[in-house]
C-alpha cells in the first residue's frame, strides 16, 4: 500500500510538472516570428495590393467633372425612387455620396422627378439638362 501511494505522488508529481512547465513556456512553430515582429493583417494587405500596382499616372475621365458627378447623382436618384421606393428629398439627402459628394451636388439644381417617365432630370449651372432617358434603358427608367 505505501509503495501503491508512493507511485501516485510521483505520478501526480510528474504530471503537474509536465503541465505547468507547458502553460509557463509557449511552444512556437520552427521559423515563426515572435510576436512583436509580426506584421498585421491590414500592412500585410497593403504590401500585397503595392506589390500588384501598375505603375501608371493618374489620368481622369475625360469631360466635364461636375457632369460626371451629377450622372452618379441622377442614377442614384432614379434607383432610390424608382427601385427603392424612397422618397426623393430622403434620397438627395441620405443616398450616394460615393457617387457624387455633398459640394458637387449644391452646385447643381434640384432633382425633378418624371414618375410618368420614371426618369429623374437634373439641371447643370451651365444649363445642360442630364437625364435618365437613354436609349438603353431598363424597365425602371434609370440607365444601367
Amino acid at each position: 500500500m505505501r509503495m501503491y501511494t508512493i507511485a501516485t505522488a510521483l505520478a501526480l508529481t510528474a504530471c503537474t510538472a509536465a503541465f505547468g512547465q507547458r502553460a509557463e513556456t509557449p511552444v512556437l512553430k520552427t521559423g515563426t516570428p515572435p510576436l512583436q515582429a509580426t506584421v498585421s493583417s491590414r500592412d500585410a494587405l497593403i504590401a500585397r495590393a503595392k506589390s500588384l500596382e501598375l505603375n501608371t499616372p493618374y489620368v481622369p475621365p475625360p469631360g466635364d467633372p461636375l457632369e460626371h458627378h451629377t450622372s452618379g447623382y441622377g442614377k442614384i436618384m432614379c434607383s432610390a425612387v424608382f427601385i427603392t421606393g424612397l422618397d426623393p428629398d430622403f434620397a438627395a439627402e441620405n443616398v450616394g455620396y460615393f457617387n457624387s459628394p455633398y459640394a458637387e451636388r449644391a452646385k447643381v439644381g434640384k432633382p425633378v422627378i418624371d414618375r410618368v417617365h420614371k426618369a429623374v432630370h437634373i439641371t447643370l449651372p451651365n444649363g445642360v439638362t442630364v437625364d435618365g432617358q437613354e436609349p438603353d434603358r431598363h424597365a425602371d427608367g434609370c440607365p444601367h
